[in-house]
């Protein structure tokens, strides 16, 4: 084993030493690596055309994005808000039934009794505060995080990769940039392309939620929207409200509403992520899919959400390091650098 070999080995010991001791830095830290991406493409042309430096170019998009949030959710608070207060009474009655209806034959019976609402009691209700209470605030300690990180890489990216850089032996170094800029390229291709699919699913799903009829149409497409950040899983978990409250409407109403999800989903995944990530070395959705589910059961949520991103960077390095640099395989023509 040469010594450029043995750098970028211990390198991947060390990461996965992370992973497994300490699994939310290294998530945590990429979560921040692809705001720093998303951050950086503004900035870098706002430096172009005004030559302000980069922080003031990073922290003048930053305030860009902070108010059109701002701005939106004034404009969009009470309607959402009250939408988001009536699904959240409406959800357990439709639950309630969607039991009911189970239960009028035999086979939904036995399917029916294994399906039960947390305990309202008391206790179970503390319970339950204690517990969204304890999430919701670790959620936003790992989002101020995130922002903190983005922001600091996205002020300095040339220090963290000329940090990374200079960890590795000076022989790999020309690939070593290579793969790191072909990293960010995918990065934020893929960012792109999910920030295009989740508007559009969220507009359409918003419209056929509003020509079928379904109640609460606004909150719901913002939940799709939300979740088509997780591709393949996000849109599933999004249609299940919305058939809990098509199903007290009408059976065939719930019908109506997963045939919307599933075109809705069919034309984000296959058409429109597709036609806009074509530039970038996407994954077949068999191995994202494989990637979705390893990171859930060893990560949860944030493994599922960072899965994809997670794995187009992956592969890039695993072709680079790997497929290239160890078992000298012949680059592909079309490679960066």
């Amino acid at each position: 084993m040469s010594r450029a070999q043995a750098s970028v080995l211990i390198i991947l010991i060390l990461l996965l030493a992370l992973f497994i001791f300490a699994p939310e830095v290294p998530l945590l830290g990429f979560a921040g690596l692809l705001l720093a991406v998303a951050l950086n493409l503004p900035a870098t042309l706002l430096m172009g055309w005004t030559g302000l430096p980069r922080w003031i170019s990073v922290l003048v998009v930053l305030l860009g994005i902070l108010l059109l949030a701002v701005a939106a959710g004034t404009l969009a608070a009470g309607p959402l808000a009250e939408q988001a207060g009536q699904l959240a009474e409406d959800l357990p009655r439709s639950f309630e039934s969607f039991r009911e209806r189970l239960m009028q034959n035999e086979w939904g019976a036995w399917f029916a009794e294994r399906m039960a609402l947390p305990d309202d009691s008391a206790t179970g209700g503390m319970g339950f505060a204690a517990t969204a209470a304890s999430t919701t605030l670790g959620w936003l300690g790992n989002a101020a995080v995130i922002l903190l990180l983005g922001v600091y890489l996205a002020l300095h990216p040339t220090i963290y990769v000329a940090g990374l850089r200079a960890l590795l032996h000076p022989s790999i170094d020309t690939r070593a940039a290579a793969a790191l800029r072909e990293c960010g390229w995918v990065l934020r291709g893929w960012l792109a392309g999910q920030a295009f699919a989740m508007v559009v699913s969220g507009v359409l799903t918003w419209i056929g939620l509003m020509l079928l009829g379904v109640p609460l149409a606004g909150v719901l497409a913002v939940l799709a929207a939300l979740l088509g950040f997780i591709p393949n899983i996000g849109p599933v978990i999004a249609a299940v409200p919305a058939m809990l409250l098509a199903a007290t409407i009408s059976p065939w109403l719930a019908l109506w509403v997963a045939l919307l999800y599933t075109g809705v989903q069919f034309i984000e995944g296959n058409i429109l992520t597709p036609l806009v990530q074509a530039e970038m070395a996407d994954l077949p959705p068999a191995a994202l899919l494989l990637a979705q589910v390893l990171m859930a059961s060893f990560f949860g949520l944030l493994g599922v959400a960072l899965a994809a991103p997670l794995a187009a960077a992956g592969a890039v390095v695993v072709r680079r390091a790997y497929a290239e640099g160890w078992l000298g395989r012949e680059p592909a023509r079309d490679d960066a650098g």
